[in-house]
């Protein structure tokens, strides 16, 4: 009898597990919280317990850091000093800081400026040979060809009667065009076979990179020219500006430099 009573507790132990599972895995009520009502709702949102929380955790943070300051401005020493206060100041009680500008001498900020320059000239060539790459492998439509085709013939005579139409087989309209000039032959079979989506998407990214690459490398050479100018007017010597950046092409000041007999 004790047997069974011990296998009756065991089973109804599973069964009592196997239940408050079941109730766990079962989605218990959804517990919506209350909106602002209709007649209220000009006061805006209608804030829940964890936007207070928030609100009331910010608020006690800046209400602690005002009291450690108040702190520290009660306790202060009013003969403190340090050599540091020599070469600072404060604007409206705001600390502006060091005001000592001799960290580095006249010769090494013009060294400096002479590396960030030769930086800005590296960074101007690479676009430069970039835009070279890219022109190389497009086709600019509509503009006239740089090279020329040069065609030998063996004296003046056939010289005079050259007829370039019919040398090249293409009508006069297609001479100077500076990409593939069709034959009369394939004009007579038809149009030619027009570019797929795929294709004139990738020509217009192409050109487009082209157009960005060409402004960045005009932007590089106009700062390294502006470098230039400026590292050459901290240099000795008088001089006299003739014309600002903002009146020149270039956005770089011009400067004029008192004649100097070089020994």
């Amino acid at each position: 009898g004790r047997r069974l009573l011990c296998e009756r507790k065991r089973v109804e132990r599973r069964a009592t597990m196997s239940s408050s599972t079941y109730k766990k895995a079962i989605q218990g009520r959804t517990h919506k919280e209350r909106s602002q009502p209709s007649d209220r709702k000009k006061l805006g949102f209608l804030e829940k317990h964890k936007d207070y929380v928030l609100r009331a955790r910010d608020f006690h943070k800046k209400e602690k850091a005002l009291q450690i300051l108040r702190e520290k401005a009660e306790f202060r020493n009013k003969d403190e000093f340090y050599f540091g206060m020599e070469r600072s100041r404060t604007v409206g009680g705001v600390h502006v800081g060091d005001l000592d500008r001799s960290e580095y001498t006249q010769e090494q900020i013009m060294l400096m400026k002479t590396q960030d320059k030769k930086y800005v000239e590296m960074k101007a060539q690479v676009e430069r040979n970039r835009c070279d790459r890219l022109r190389a492998t497009l086709h600019n439509l509509g503009e006239a060809p740089a090279n020329k085709h040069i065609v030998f013939v063996d004296g003046e005579a056939q010289k005079k009667d050259f007829d370039a139409s019919e040398y090249f087989d293409t009508p006069q309209d297609y001479l100077d065009r500076s990409f593939h000039r069709p034959r009369r032959s394939q004009l007579e079979a038809g149009p030619a076979p027009k570019l797929s989506k795929t294709q004139r998407r990738r020509k217009a990214a192409a050109y487009k990179e082209l157009e960005q690459r060409e402004r960045r490398r005009d932007e590089l050479e106009g700062a390294a020219l502006r470098m230039s100018v400026e590292k050459e007017a901290m240099g000795k010597g008088r001089k006299r500006r003739i014309q600002k950046a903002s009146q020149n092409r270039a956005g770089a000041p011009v400067y004029r430099f008192k004649k100097e007999r070089k020994k």
